[in-house]
């Protein structure tokens, strides 16, 4: 597609390139079932990932957020780093529990000004460990975090309220900023992957925040194309078979959005509708999201990615969900 066409179109916002399955942890409300038995490598290999990077850059992306699986068990993440950088990439983001923070990673990540987005789910051990199914958890993740925010970088963290932690979310939270973290951003469970366990899920649409595809895809480890990290019960294609230009102004993506939008329009609030409708620039996001017309490495108050509002992906559809349709 000639250039001219692109820029009188919707410009891809934002990417999230799901490097690995495989995980260290294995938290108990896992939304993508990953695991330390997950492959390394799911089909794709280092090449397809920078061509991943290259066809987002091609599409005007300027922010991408490099998540698993566990992404810094990837050996390529430092190479992809600098590619995205070199690529014209404004914003990057790892999503990351911390635990696996080697020195080369830790140079990369001060090199490129890395947004590094933390997974905690408790304020000690006692809690934290459980939700990970990993003891000594907790202590990695918190010394990593803690070198982050030292360091200068930006730092964000997610937490997500479920039975195990409930009764620490408060502590958990004003450990955090204790420690540096400039947002810290708490969530309640998804019903999707692991997390099915505990709250069997509603349908799938309504298990998403209402706004996946709205300038914005994630490429998985297998190289399969969503609307969404959440979305994977809706396959758009394949970056290989198809390429990002293709599926993202393709009819999936659009036959989805509209799909989307019917599932959440009957239960939306006037005024959470208007606030959240595709219309109007997006507002500051989880870590599990992107940016919008902001960026991962803009503090808060003005803008964070991990800041709190009405259009989190883990909030319950009530809250947020466009109600117009803008695509062809």
């Amino acid at each position: 597609m000639h250039q001219q066409a692109i820029d009188q179109r919707q410009r891809l916002d934002f990417i999230w390139l799901e490097l690995t399955a495989r995980c260290n942890l294995e938290c108990v409300h896992c939304y993508a079932d990953s695991g330390p038995t997950r492959a390394l490598n799911d089909g794709m290999r280092l090449d397809d990932w920078i061509d991943a990077l290259d066809q987002a850059a091609a599409l005007g992306c300027k922010s991408v957020q490099f998540i698993g699986g566990e992404p810094t068990l990837y050996p390529g993440l430092p190479q992809l780093i600098e590619h995205a950088r070199l690529s014209g990439f404004e914003h990057l983001c790892v999503y990351t529990n911390g635990t696996h923070f080697t020195d080369q990673l830790k140079s990369v990540f001060l090199t490129h000004r890395v947004s590094l987005a933390f997974s905690v789910y408790g304020s000690s051990g006692a809690v934290h460990d459980q939700v990970t199914q990993r003891k000594g958890s907790f202590a990695k993740t918190e010394h990593a975090l803690r070198w982050a925010s030292a360091a200068g970088l930006p730092v964000h963290a997610s937490i997500i309220a479920m039975s195990i932690n409930a009764d620490d979310v408060g502590q958990t939270e004003r450990m955090l900023h204790e420690a540096g973290v400039s947002a810290v951003h708490t969530d309640r469970l998804r019903g999707l992957g692991r997390g099915s366990h505990e709250r069997p899920s509603q349908p799938p649409l309504k298990e998403l925040c209402g706004r996946c595809g709205d300038g914005k895809l994630c490429v998985s480890s297998s190289g399969d194309i969503y609307p969404c990290v959440f979305a994977r019960f809706s396959p758009l294609g394949h970056i290989k078979s198809h390429g990002l230009e293709q599926v993202f102004y393709g009819r999936p993506l659009h036959d989805f959005r509209d799909a989307l939008i019917d599932a959440h329009a009957p239960a939306q609030h006037p005024a959470i509708a208007a606030a959240c409708s595709p219309e109007e620039p997006a507002p500051p996001c989880s870590p599990e999201r992107d940016p919008g017309k902001c960026g991962p490495e803009i503090p808060p108050p003005d803008c964070a990615p991990e800041k709190p509002s009405i259009c989190e992906p883990e909030r319950a559809a009530f809250h947020a969900g466009p109600l117009t349709r803008k695509y062809l």
